[in-house]
């Protein structure tokens, strides 16, 4: 039995956070750039309570839910959405399918292997598959305050360095784009990107 993370602990009044409140602006913002089909299966990488998920559902026929904190995924589940399907797990154990589509919302940064995780991406992709993933510009480590317990890996992203691993990857027409920013506690605020791209 592992010990419960930050996230697990969080887990019940996560959607009451103020930066949660503020991501909820993310989904709409992401889906007017993300073409979806009806038919589609999705993944949401780091999915926690379903921010995206919840929001994409109605869209398609099908969204894995994947995220390592099982806490985080039953607060999902508890909001009833018959076509997500949470998944607990690390991404690198492999996954439980293929997608037309991965998005992604603030977890880039909790993985210390980006480029791995690109490689990952892609290979779960099917052919013109695409990527919507949104996290922090490159930033000083002053957006989490308490780094180490929160499992950040990353103090933000370079969009350069990020396009190259996901060129490398096999991803290409990758795109940046300012999607939000967020307000913190600390007076600050810090902008976020979304970051689009396709497999061929």
């Amino acid at each position: 039995m592992t010990a419960p993370t930050h996230f697990d602990t969080a887990a019940r009044d996560w959607d009451q956070r103020p930066t949660s409140q503020q991501l909820a602006a993310v989904a709409p913002r992401l889906l007017a750039q993300l073409p979806l089909s009806p038919t589609d299966h999705v993944l949401d990488f780091g999915a926690g309570t379903g921010l995206l998920a919840t929001q994409i559902a109605p869209r398609v026929a099908q969204v894995t839910a994947l995220d390592t904190s099982a806490a985080m995924l039953e607060v999902l589940q508890g909001k009833g959405h018959a076509n997500i399907t949470p998944h607990c797990g690390d991404i690198f154990a492999g996954l439980p399918g293929r997608y037309h589509a991965i998005v992604s919302c603030m977890a880039l940064h909790h993985v210390a292997d980006t480029g791995a995780l690109m490689r990952a991406f892609a290979g779960a992709l099917h052919s013109g598959g695409r990527i919507a993933l949104v996290d922090l510009y490159a930033e000083d480590g002053s957006f989490h305050g308490d780094n180490a317990a929160k499992g950040v890996q990353h103090f933000g992203f370079e969009p350069a360095a990020l396009q190259a691993l996901a060129e490398q990857a096999g991803l290409r027409d990758i795109a940046f784009t300012e999607i939000l920013r967020l307000h913190q506690r600390n007076g600050r605020d810090y902008p976020l990107f979304l970051m689009t791209g396709r497999k061929p």
